[in-house]
This record gives structure tokens, sequence and C-alpha cells, in this order.
């Protein structure tokens, strides 16, 4: 097993940090104002801002979790009446998925909320915010050229 260097422990400890500052592991108190999991949150922001319709797997590749998990998660939303799933015309193995209104209004305060939450966060970086927003591009890209070496 290759050894740790410094910077590398320092990295992960830096990104460890950034986690655990954004609350997203706090069952109780989740990041952006809202007290819906990560996944589910996240879920219903990228359905809400997609172009065209999503199939489960193309939600599952957006938001790089087991496409078991979204297809339970998914479920989860339907019975909740957040979300329609429908043949998909192309492939009747797929189901096309759709905010309902009441999904859409759930993802639209979640919007809101999250929208709210990194306004305080981009106030007090100030001038330094365009910086790290293009630190944290770069530490997104380098993380999946990692995981795409494993």
């Amino acid at each position: 097993m290759p050894r740790k260097t410094p910077k590398a422990r320092a990295l992960r400890d830096a990104v460890r940090q950034l986690i655990v500052s954004h609350r997203a592991l706090d069952q109780a108190r989740r990041p952006c104002g809202t007290a819906l999991p990560l996944p589910y949150a996240y879920a219903l922001l990228e359905l809400l801002h997609s172009a065209e319709p999503m199939t489960v797997t193309a939600l599952a590749q957006r938001l790089t979790i087991d496409r078991t998990n979204v297809s339970r998660l998914c479920a989860r939303m339907q019975t909740l009446g957040e979300l329609s799933m429908q043949p998909h015309p192309e492939d009747a193995r797929a189901r096309t998925l759709a905010l309902t209104d009441k999904g859409r209004a759930v993802a639209q305060a979640v919007d809101a909320s999250s929208a709210a939450y990194f306004e305080g966060i981009e106030q007090t970086l100030g001038d330094s915010v365009a910086d790290v927003i293009e630190a944290l591009e770069l530490l997104g890209s380098a993380m999946v050229l990692s995981e795409d070496e494993d």
C-alpha cells in the first residue's frame, strides 16, 4: 500500500472538514436549510433544473449514487406525491421522472433555502468567491479522475 504524503493527508482532512462544516453528516440539521437527506434534496434540485425528462439511471449518474438507492428514493418521492414516473417512450424498461406540482413546490423551497444559505457564505467570502469556486471545481474534477483510476 502506498504511503500517504503529508499533503495528501492535509487535503483529506480539509475535505473532511468541508463536509463536516457543511453539516452533511448531521441527521437532524441538514445543510441549506432543509431537513431532507442530501440525496433527496439533490435529487429534487436535479429534477427541478433538468431541461429534459430524466430516467432513474440518468438521475443516479448525476448524483453518483447506486441506481438501486435512487430507485428507492424515487419510490419514496412517488409515495409522498412529489414525483410521477411514466413509461419511457423509447425504452419500455425505463421510466421518465417528473416532479408533480407538490414535488415542484418542495424542490423550489429547497432551491430558495439553498440559495439563501449560499448567499450568506458568498458574503462571508467576499472577493475570493470566484477563487473558491474555481478551486472546488478543480477539486471535484480531480476526485472524479482519481475515482476513475480505481
